[in-house]
């Protein structure tokens, strides 16, 4: 199960077909991932339900979460196969 303790956001996807193409990424090559979906729009901090017509009316974020443990190789995979940049993470 994902929490905010197990897992790091690796990447955010700011289209269906191009979360769809990353989830098709993962997928092939075995990786676990969450998806969090933020409109961003929305002030820092407020996360509203979000309805099925947000999903094309909105500046939608697909926010992609992945294990701590796995992060390393999340961030090869895109480094490798997708247009990435690796993000500077805090703890």
């Amino acid at each position: 199960m994902f929490t905010s303790l197990n897992s790091l956001p690796v990447y955010t996807a700011h289209s269906l077909p191009e979360q769809a193409a990353l989830r098709e990424l993962f997928e092939k090559n075995g990786l676990e991932y969450s998806v969090s979906l933020r409109d961003a729009n929305a002030p820092e901090g407020f996360y509203p339900a979000l309805s099925p017509d947000m999903l094309f009316t909105q500046n939608i974020e697909y926010i992609f979460l992945v294990y701590k443990k796995d992060w390393q190789k999340a961030a090869a995979l895109l480094q490798d196969a997708w247009h990435w940049e690796e993000p500077a993470i805090t703890e």
